[in-house]
């Protein structure tokens, strides 16, 4: 999740010199939410397994829907596949691609977590 973290915070700073119209307050919001994953590891280290799941999965799950649909679906100017080509593109598209992948592994990871949590709660017959 830090990893995910510091890619996140590479891939705003390269946003705001592809961008440079973004949203002055979207970068803090942005860390600050992707602060919450992390969170939910130490939740889980703490022994909470099922905070842990939440704060992995809601936060990661957002993220990837609306990353994947910004990046690589939309007409927008944030899609990397029609970006126009200068010195930090390819540096956008990587980090977009790296955020995608980490933010569905972690997704994944979260919801194994309540799968997990579920199964310890069932009766046993």
């Amino acid at each position: 999740m830090t990893g995910h973290l510091l890619v996140v915070i590479w891939h705003l700073v390269l946003l705001v010199q592809v961008q440079p119209a973004t949203p002055r307050f979207l970068p803090p919001v942005l860390i600050l939410a992707n602060l919450l994953p992390v969170a939910g590891v130490v939740a889980l280290a703490k022994g909470s397994p099922h905070l842990a799941a939440t704060l992995v999965t809601v936060p990661l799950g957002t993220a990837f829907v609306i990353g994947a649909y910004a990046h690589f679906l939309s007409a927008g100017s944030d899609n990397v596949l029609h970006m126009p080509a200068d010195e930090l593109t390819l540096w956008f598209q990587v980090s977009a691609v790296l955020l995608v992948v980490l933010e569905a592994v972690g997704t994944g990871l979260g919801l194994q977590l309540f799968v997990l949590r579920l199964a310890k709660r069932a009766p046993t017959v």
